[in-house]
């Protein structure tokens, strides 16, 4: 009989962590687990919220990522630990839903999976990926970044993570986040299983791009670029200005091209390259975002950072090519010239390239999008992911 499960994640939907989040929880109670996802809410939840963000404000540094001092909760331990659940699956549970402190008083046995580099950096959700980073060293007074100033809070959740938190077990889903978690100073020791992201593979299934454009009212015959983020074209993680970039050398291929946005509007914006824009605003709905990935020729991933973004995973889950930058956990999800392209890092140039070759290969015999469905199907469907989570629960119980 299978162990009963408590997920928790600070949101249920939005980001993709918390869609991954939900999905896995999702896909257990379809595989017959007692799984139950809590998620945060209330007064209480936005106000330590908002207090956890104007400690963020005490450090200004020249790194702009998301931040987690995680020092407020609405969600206490003794709540976790008075639940009838065998197992906590902690996801991604800052902002206001769990502190430092709550996550070292859990007494149930944890697994945690991880979305991105804050469970053993400072503050940071990405931080700096360099021999020197403090992540690797420690967070000491002496390795402190060139240009911070006021407080450093880094340092001080760094410290407090240390003397809270005993080793649990940690599930990073790409090789990227598996390697970085072992090189930690705080992590280095604790237990690691590489498990994917789940996928919902009968949702995310391949469709008629023709049809799909009807319903959706888009353009019959042009090449189609599609581009997600949930923070809109301005979250500068994302890459949206890479893939401007790349524009122009995109359409002396394909002239008639034309992109996709899916995520929050910028109100009046004009792409400087005169590339057609259709806005789509912020998407919710598996079937919603299915037709858009098949409505488009390939979908386009240029993050700067990235763990393993499920826009991606669902693009090739719907049989369409993702052309990305060879970074953080996008290998795990493009195989390079087999279901889609990984330009060099920031190589605004082979970023094009790969867009063209993409196009090309969907006005043809689509090798890229069928492989990837292939691949989709045997490595991160959702028996094949819930079974790795069942076998570490196992273990973890033992």
């Amino acid at each position: 009989m299978s162990p009963k499960v408590l997920h928790l994640s600070t949101y249920g939907a939005g980001g993709g962590a918390a869609r991954a989040a939900a999905a896995l929880h999702h896909a257990m109670e379809a595989e017959g687990v007692q799984s139950t996802l809590t998620t945060a809410q209330g007064g209480r939840f936005r106000l330590a919220r908002e207090l956890d963000r104007q400690l963020w404000r005490l450090q200004r540094s020249p790194v702009v990522t998301w931040r987690s001092p995680a020092r407020f909760g609405s969600l206490t331990a003794e709540t976790i630990n008075r639940s009838d659940a065998d197992i906590v699956n902690l996801h991604w549970v800052t902002n206001g839903f769990l502190s430092i402190e709550s996550i070292g008083r859990i007494t149930k046995p944890v697994v945690w999976s991880l979305y991105d580099m804050w469970t053993f950096c400072g503050t940071e959700h990405y931080g700096v990926d360099a021999p020197d980073a403090r992540w690797r060293q420690g967070y000491l007074r002496s390795n402190r970044l060139a240009g911070e100033t006021g407080i450093d809070i880094d340092r001080l959740a760094w410290q407090r993570k240390c003397k809270s938190w005993s080793p649990m077990h940690v599930v990073p889903a790409s090789t990227w986040l598996t390697t970085a978690t072992g090189q930690s100073a705080l992590m280095h020791d604790w237990p690691i299983t590489k498990i994917p992201h789940v996928i919902d593979t009968a949702a995310f299934a391949p469709q008629d791009m023709r049809d799909t454009r009807m319903r959706l009212g888009l353009p019959e015959a042009a090449p189609l670029i599609l581009f997600l983020a949930s923070a809109g074209i301005d979250d500068k993680r994302k890459g949206f200005d890479l893939l401007e970039a790349a524009l122009p050398a995109v359409r002396e291929s394909h002239p008639n091209v034309e992109v996709v946005v899916v995520g929050p509007i910028t109100t009046g914006y004009e792409s400087p390259t005169g590339v057609p824009i259709h806005w789509y605003g912020s998407v919710s709905g598996d079937e919603a975002l299915r037709d858009l990935y098949t409505a488009c020729n390939v979908t386009a991933a240029p993050s700067r950072e990235d763990n393993m973004p499920l826009t991606a995973m669902e693009a090739q889950t719907c049989g369409r090519a993702v052309v990305a930058f060879d970074i953080g956990g996008l290998p795990d999800i493009v195989s390079h010239h087999e279901t889609g392209y990984l330009a060099p890092e920031g190589n605004v140039e082979s970023l094009a390239a790969g867009l063209t070759q993409a196009i090309n290969d969907s006005l043809g015999m689509s090798a890229w999008g069928v492989a990837a469905r292939e691949r989709a199907l045997v490595t991160w469907s959702p028996h094949h992911v819930v079974s790795q989570y069942l076998d570490l629960y196992e273990s973890v119980l033992r």
